[in-house]
């Protein structure tokens, strides 16, 4: 009680000149789900936390729910409320929204009060604490590849969703040119995302028309999927302010390259910061396999990454996926590419 006591009293001190809060949750497909609420409700829901429809892991993008419902969230429940609880050590405000404080949500059942099953930002939190029992943690660098249309909500409707104008014709990876043509959306980005606790370590084109990359610090593995998210939720609403729309849905063009990123794992020793993944340089192995340099942990403990590569294709969310590994023969080839990514030299 005392801890919730003091925690009250640092955000209520934190939040004295502001009269609302925005939360979300990110739902099944990656999503944040939110609203705003009045800062005397929130503040009165840091510890019990409050009832949100579960509809939001019964229903996709569009708001269509699911043929098969789920046992959590179904017309004979009534999409009943499940209970979200303010993580507090999410903490930021958005810049472009006059500073708006923000938190992230966790899920929870609402008659046991257990993390929800279907919770993604839970399912991870489970995960790291069993890594932490055994003294590791996971960290992750996540990149981001996607498109930016020259469109509007309604410009792009208007058209059917079909052609949509680039931002830039053409061609053209790591140019100092096409950046300038719309320089204040671009560092706006930049800028904006660091004040917001997104951390871009890059920002640049990638080859495609409008194409931008950009690669997020690498962090612990909560951190990162929540700046993940964070990152396409902030690029999304600062280019609309300027007539812009990204997209990060695998194959906007048919006929050219799809979305695209990489999300770098690694495994490290808290007390050490040792990468567990890699060989030290005394026991690096002198095989020309691709997996000469991971260490014996990495390659003997099952699961193995490289093992069990081949049913990863399995998480594919999307049919359009396909799409964007046309030509990759065979997942063996991907992991030539999978085990590079093992030793990026995370620490």
């Amino acid at each position: 009680m005392l801890r919730s006591q003091t925690t009250l009293q640092k955000f209520t001190e934190l939040l004295k000149d502001d009269h609302r809060v925005k939360v979300a949750g990110v739902d099944l497909d990656g999503i944040l789900r939110g609203k705003v609420m009045v800062k005397s409700k929130f503040l009165s829901v840091i510890e019990s936390g409050f009832g949100f429809c579960s509809v939001i892991f019964g229903w996709d993008m569009h708001d269509k729910t699911y043929p098969e419902e789920l046992t959590i969230s179904n017309a004979a429940n009534g999409y009943r409320d499940i209970i979200a609880i303010p993580d507090m050590s999410t903490f930021r405000r958005i810049p472009w929204e006059d500073n708006i404080p923000f938190f992230l949500l966790s899920f929870y059942e609402p008659n046991s009060r257990e993390p929800l099953a279907v919770c993604p930002r839970g399912l991870l939190k489970r995960v790291t604490d069993e890594l932490a029992t055994h003294g590791w943690e996971a960290m992750c660098g996540a990149e981001f590849e996607f498109f930016n249309f020259k469109e509007t909500p309604e410009s792009l409707a208007a058209k059917g969703h079909h052609e949509p104008e680039a931002l830039t014709p053409g061609m053209f990876g790591y140019s100092l040119l096409r950046p300038s043509l719309n320089q204040e959306y671009f560092y706006n980005v930049f800028d904006d995302c660091r004040d917001f606790g997104v951390n871009i370590e890059s920002f640049h084109t990638e080859t495609g028309p409008g194409v931008f990359e950009a690669a997020l610090a690498y962090d612990t593995a909560t951190n990162m999927a929540d700046m993940a998210n964070l990152f396409k939720l902030s690029v999304k609403q600062l280019g609309m302010k300027q007539g812009i729309m990204p997209t990060f849905m695998a194959k906007p063009y048919g006929d050219q390259p799809g979305c695209s990123g990489h999300l770098h794992f690694s495994i490290r020793d808290i007390a050490t910061k040792t990468n567990l993944f890699a060989a030290s340089l005394n026991n690096s192995s002198t095989s020309s396999s691709g997996t000469a340099n991971l260490s014996n942990a990495n390659r003997t403990n099952p699961p193995s990454p490289v093992e069990e590569l081949d049913e990863a294709a399995t998480l594919a969310p999307r049919a359009e996926w396909e799409d964007s590994v046309e030509g990759v023969e065979h997942m063996s080839q991907v992991m030539k590419w999978f085990t590079a990514g093992l030793l990026t030299g995370l620490p």
